[in-house]
């Protein structure tokens, strides 16, 4: 959920709420404000009934009209207290009830008390309190619109600054040497998460640069002892030697090609990692795969290991070559490295799906943790522990589905390549 909308889901609410509960409040105000003004007017004909006793000696005339209404009655034995109250009264005319506000108070004249009552209507103040209730509702209303509009727009340009840093560093390639390029702002807050980021982006820019350098330096000074080791073994192979001396001479023979082997495929590695395999094509992963069958022969055919292939023409990734084919190098010599004499090979491709099978041994650990680098099964003594290693990083890189099953005796492998980016023809 994005911050403005979460401010608004907050905000929002709680302005309602707040407008609310004001508008209640204000609707009570005028109601108590426009009842006391009906009780001031009712006291003003109270003190001129009274006044028109003390000078006549006599109760003024009763009057019935549609506002207002004075009576009078002897008190008896009726409790005589003055006393303000609403009430409802029917009324023939529009044939419903009206609410009056009404005093009742006593009157003596020679000793003799009457209950004056004195009612004026409340109807003309009830459509004044719901004109004005109206009113503020709409108001609310407007208020309510006019806060959501400022919300989503000016909040919206107000964070504008930082949508742009973050969508700039949503496109930051760590590999590529141009810099970020972030908008001025003149809000204090986005101003300083732009120089930090400048900061961080740069940092990482340079660490990136080092490494990478490091890494490839690293590996080129351990290609070229290498090779002289590899030079001086087989200029000492062609002299005379006895049985021990070439056996021992072997055995630096295999121990710097897999050390030879291991730079490759940590170098590879690391280049994966630091995303410089960046340049894709569409690649034919079915020619790659026949052509590795084919070169794979001579190897199949001194263990006798029966290949079948069913294998869809032309099928079409879109991915870097160079990764393509240590993808796939890694996979074949997995299913021959492993496997047994008279052993079985079964390799399926299809349009979104590459299955690669192989006989073999039951493995010693779990099968999940074989794509971990350095882990491998015991029984393979020759294996370096980083081919299926190379095999997850280049599927993570593609956001290809990878899977490792194994029942006896069959190991297999599955890839799909439904999330990538792919053409079949």
């Amino acid at each position: 959920m994005k911050l403005l909308s979460k401010y608004n889901r907050v905000n929002i609410p709680l302005i309602i709420g707040a407008v609310l509960l004001s508008g209640i409040a204000y609707y009570f105000i005028i109601h108590y404000v426009l009842i006391h003004q009906l009780d001031k007017d009712l006291k003003i004909e109270e003190q001129e009934i009274n006044d028109h006793v003390r000078q006549t000696g006599f109760l003024p005339d009763a009057s019935t009209y549609k506002d207002q209404q004075i009576f009078f009655e002897p008190a008896q034995n009726k409790i005589s207290r003055r006393q303000f109250s609403t009430e409802k009264i029917f009324d023939r005319n529009e044939n419903e009830k009206e609410s009056f506000r009404q005093l009742i108070f006593p009157v003596t004249i020679n000793n003799s008390i009457y209950i004056a009552t004195v009612r004026k209507s409340q109807g003309e103040t009830e459509h004044l309190v719901q004109l004005i209730a109206m009113i503020t509702l709409i108001v609310i209303a407007f208020l309510i619109i006019v806060m959501f509009i400022m919300n989503r727009f000016i909040l919206g340009k107000l964070w504008k600054p930082f949508n742009s840093t973050l969508e700039q560093l949503k496109q930051f390639n760590i590999s590529s040497k141009n810099k970020l390029q972030l908008n001025r702002t003149d809000i204090n807050e986005f101003a300083e998460l732009n120089k930090t980021v400048m900061t961080m982006t740069e940092k990482v820019s340079r660490d990136y640069e080092t490494l990478k350098s490091f890494t490839e330096n690293a590996s080129h000074e351990i290609q070229t002892p290498l090779a002289i080791i590899k030079m001086k073994l087989e200029l000492l192979m062609q002299s005379d030697m006895n049985a021990a001396q070439v056996e021992s001479i072997l055995a630096l023979g295999e121990a710097s090609d897999r050390l030879s082997r291991l730079n490759q495929s940590l170098l590879l590695l690391t280049k994966i990692d630091n995303s410089q395999f960046i340049e894709n094509e569409p690649v034919n992963i079915s020619d790659i795969i026949t052509g590795y069958i084919n070169n794979f022969e001579e190897l199949t055919a001194s263990k006798n290991i029966r290949v079948k292939q069913t294998i869809t023409p032309a099928v079409v990734l879109l991915i870097n070559k160079a990764l393509a084919e240590a993808l796939l190098a890694n996979i074949m010599a997995n299913t021959i490295k492993h496997n047994y004499t008279d052993g079985q090979i079964e390799v399926n491709l299809t349009g979104n799906m590459l299955t690669v099978s192989n006989t073999g041994k039951k493995p010693t650990v779990n099968t999940d943790e074989l794509f971990e680098r350095f882990k491998k099964d015991n029984a393979s003594t020759e294996s370096l522990g980083l081919g299926l290693a190379i095999v997850k990083k280049i599927c993570d890189m593609y956001h290809f589905k990878i899977s490792y099953d194994y029942r006896e005796p069959m190991h297999t492998l599955n890839v799909n390549f439904d999330s990538a980016s792919k053409n079949n023809s």
